[in-house]
């Protein structure tokens, strides 16, 4: 049962026409006056005070943008744009990492910050309150909230814009809170201490719901911090580097699972807190995972997750008042009478193809098709590999507009935290124990519960991995696998400074498949390659070239999946046809009996132009020429071309972009450098258009 309105009620009144949920908020008075006595006297007032802060989950500032769309493109989430548009200002230039100033980025600063000073405001305010003193469950329950919330603020301003201005006091007349940019791992050491002091006051889920932050969240959130404090980030200089101040941090004070108290300094020490605080988390609160990978969306989609149970906090949202999941992001829906939405987010083909196909994870996250109406489906090709966890056809409701479809957001999962204790196991012992090796399990139990081969897939897969660089690999491949379409890959990518490798592996496997699938000479010939069909064979890489498709009564049904060449000379594949928009217009395709054909590794080539720009190049013996298609190209403008002055054609060596840093951070706006008085500016930091 949907509990949101219980913090959403807030939202619900602040979208009466002419007035946003943001403007509600911002109206109400500043609680860090005498007022605060009165608003915060009385659980039930505090409650709607903290319900202000949730309110801003429903801004589009962070349901189509920083939680959606803004989360790419990754070699996980990945949305093909053409090359125009690498340096526009808006999403599309955020997603091929070279963003210029534009409003939804001003937007999307200010509500974080916005979000963060009413928190300031609850905390001070809630401090004061004799009720919190005494020790009361619900006060110390909101102030946990509070805290989480500011937190998880703070986290996406470290992982958009680097250093940032961090204040933890209520902005007033007096205080401005108008410093300038603070190192990120200050904040994140401020952070954790924050939430190991408050996270024994919270409520379990069972109390609270999976609405709420809860006591399951924060010891999770705490784990998760803790690995970022541990990893890379985005230096001024322009460099990927662990802390470099480390020794000008207030150290972290916790006790660990062995109830010694311990203190947390150097960047290696707080791979020790994660662990500390995962280990806590799963022995006070263990929960198996369930079987069923589909139901943890479903229960998303018409009603909200479950206590004790995979999801350990979800953003709420009601139909028509908030949430964009299954209307920017999610399985696409052209039209029908549960709205439509077309995902601005799709999945690349490489990770597709690297899921194992008796992986039940597999056809819960990626789909080859999409909706066109309430009962026909049309294929897709591999630029278009939809996010299917969330689709707005598995909406019980038919009056759900467009956009605000009510569909709940996963922000942390029980199987993130698992992973994240075996990562930091790993990384404390130098190599993967056997309590790191168990937790691995225990999420690909999960993912082959129904393979014939679970044993080999599960048990004999981790138990091979002895060496912390073969376990380290295994964890980020298995958080692809497990978390697709769940936007967290771009900050993983991040603490591991592994962003450029990640772009290094999308691109070469996406040249690698279409220079077979085309029979192509792999040898270029300057900027282009030549293709040759006499002298290089299809090879079964385990990829198909095409996929081959019939539709009967409106549904899509392959005859070969992504991993399965077939002989396009043979029947049926040989006369299928090019799905086109004729056909769909006509609506006459469905139950014929035609075969049609849709790309897929082949896709992400193009043919070379001549000097005119008109006709195909051909080489002296009539062979056409390829180079990558232009979406490829594209996709990394920023890193592969602007920064390192590649990839213009495809055909370069590009492993040489190893390591180096990737440009993610975004330009603080104008706005806001021109009022800060001199003390913000968007030097350093890999910044391309400041």
């Amino acid at each position: 049962m949907k509990l949101k309105s219980l913090y959403l009620s807030a939202i619900a009144a602040a979208l009466l026409p002419g007035l946003t949920a943001c403007s509600d908020i911002l109206e109400t008075e500043n609680l860090s006056t005498d007022s605060s006595t009165n608003v915060l006297s009385n659980a039930t007032d505090a409650r709607k005070m903290v319900n202000h802060v949730y309110a801003y989950f429903c801004e589009d500032s962070y349901t189509s943008r920083m939680s959606t769309n803004w989360m790419q493109n990754t070699d996980v989430e990945i949305a093909s744009i053409n090359m125009t548009q690498t340096t526009g200002n808006d999403r599309r230039a955020v997603w091929c990492l070279n963003p210029s100033y534009f409003g939804d980025i001003r937007t999307a600063w200010d509500h974080n910050y916005a979000a963060i000073d009413f928190a300031n405001q609850i905390i001070t305010g809630l401090e004061q309150q004799p009720l919190f003193k005494q020790g009361n469950a619900d006060y110390l329950q909101l102030y946990g909230e509070a805290k989480c919330l500011r937190a998880y603020r703070y986290f996406l301003l470290c992982n958009f814009w680097g250093d940032v201005p961090f204040a933890t006091e209520p902005t007033t007349a007096q205080n401005r809170n108008d410093g300038g940019r603070v190192e990120k791992n200050k904040i994140y050491s401020y952070l954790i201490q924050d939430l190991i002091n408050c996270e024994e006051g919270m409520m379990w889920s069972d109390k609270i719901t999976t609405e709420y932050m809860n006591r399951e969240f924060a010891l999770g959130f705490i784990a998760k911090l803790a690995m970022f404090r541990a990893g890379y980030s985005m230096q001024e200089d322009g460099t990927m580097d662990r802390c470099r101040i480390s020794d000008e941090i207030e150290p972290v004070v916790y006790t660990d699972e062995n109830g010694v108290q311990q203190t947390a300094q150097t960047n290696d020490d707080f791979y020790k807190v994660a662990q500390a605080y995962a280990r806590k988390l799963v022995k006070l609160k263990d929960r198996p995972l369930s079987t069923d990978f589909k139901g943890i969306f479903d229960a998303e989609i018409n009603g909200a997750s479950p206590a004790g149970g995979d999801v350990l906090y979800e953003v709420a949202y009601i139909e028509n008042s908030g949430g964009d999941i299954g209307w920017c992001l999610g399985l696409s829906v052209a039209a029908s009478s549960k709205g439509s939405g077309t995902t601005y987010t799709n999945l690349s083909a490489p990770y597709a193809v690297s899921f194992d196909p008796e992986d039940q994870r597999f056809p819960v996250t990626c789909a080859m098709y999409r909706w066109e109406d309430d009962n026909i489906q049309t294929a897709k090709n591999a630029w278009g590999i939809e996010p299917a966890k969330w689709c707005r056809m598995d909406m019980n409701s038919t009056s759900v507009k467009d956009k605000g479809t009510g569909i709940n957001d996963p922000l942390l999962r029980y199987s993130d935290v698992l992973l994240l204790l075996a990562e930091a196991d790993n990384a404390v012992n130098n190599g993967p124990t056997a309590e790191a090796k168990e937790m691995l399990k225990r999420v690909r139990s999960r993912a082959f519960v129904n393979s014939p081969n679970a044993a080999e897939k599960v048990d004999a897969y981790v138990n091979k991995l002895g060496s912390y660089e073969d376990f380290q690999d295994a964890i980020r491949k298995e958080r692809a696998w497990e978390f697709g379409g769940e936007r967290i890959r771009k900050f993983d990518l991040i603490r591991w400074n592994y962003y450029g490798d990640a772009i290094v592996n999308t691109l070469e496997s996406m040249r690698d498949m279409a220079i077979n699938a085309m029979q192509l000479d792999p040898v270029p010939v300057g900027d282009y390659w030549v293709q040759k069909k006499d002298e290089f064979p299809v090879k079964d890489l385990g990829i198909a070239s095409k996929l081959y498709y019939t539709v009967e009564n409106g549904r899509v049904g392959f005859l070969n999946d992504i991993w399965t060449l077939v002989d396009d000379s043979n029947e049926p594949y040989a006369s299928a046809k090019s799905f086109s928009n004729d056909d769909a217009k006509k609506n006459n395709f469905s139950g014929n009996g035609t075969v049609y054909r849709v790309a897929f590794a082949e896709q992400f080539v193009q043919t070379k132009k001549d000097a005119d720009g008109k006709n195909d190049l051909l080489d002296e013996n009539g062979n056409k020429c390829y180079i990558m298609n232009e979406g490829a190209r594209a996709c990394f403008y920023g890193f592969t071309q602007k920064v390192n002055n590649t990839f213009v054609n495809g055909t370069e060596d590009i492993t040489f972009l190893r390591g180096k840093a990737v440009p993610y951070v975004m330009p603080i706006p104008n706005d806001r450098i021109i009022t800060s008085n001199g003390v913000l500016n968007n030097n350093g930091y890999l910044i391309q258009n400041p």
